[in-house]
């Protein structure tokens, strides 16, 4: 299952690429997120294949997911894979600056449901996420916005 959602953000890409890549601002606009760590020290020249960990509310349940960078290739594609027993995802941010101040956001995530508990849960989610995919787009442009205007996180 693919969902899709693109946004226009008034904050460079730099600050944008810093909303989807910084733990302390990541839980700021990723709804439910208690908590994102990298596992392994930060390397700059290298960075696809660093994992994290993301602690997420859903619900009345604390979930922990692991996931890895599978492209960091500043400030325009930013991507990760969460894989679980129950289904695993892949999920893509391409930044498209346009202008010195402005930036386009496509982002698109990949879900593949390996269970058939998971694929039945799978189907009859499917419409209220895709209403979720473009309200946290929406909540990514918020935050890059005010990051913008305040010229610091």
């Amino acid at each position: 299952m693919r969902l899709t959602a693109a946004v226009d953000i008034d904050a460079p890409p730099e600050t944008v690429w810093r909303c989807i890549d910084e733990p302390a601002l990541i839980v700021r606009w990723v709804e439910g997120a208690l908590e994102h760590r990298y596992l392994d020290p930060r390397d700059p020249a290298h960075p696809a294949g660093q994992r994290f960990v993301q602690r997420l509310q859903q619900g009345k349940k604390v979930n922990e997911f692991t996931g890895t960078l599978i492209a960091c290739e500043r400030p325009r594609h930013f991507a990760f894979t969460i894989p679980s027993p129950a289904y695993s995802s892949e999920a893509h941010f391409r930044l498209t600056p346009l202008g010195p101040a402005h930036t386009h956001v496509d982002y698109a995530i990949d879900v593949t449901l390996h269970t058939a508990k998971a694929k039945v849960a799978g189907a009859l989610l499917r419409l209220p996420l895709a209403f979720f995919v473009p309200k946290q787009m929406r909540r990514l442009k918020a935050l890059a916005d005010s990051v913008a205007r305040e010229g610091s996180p």
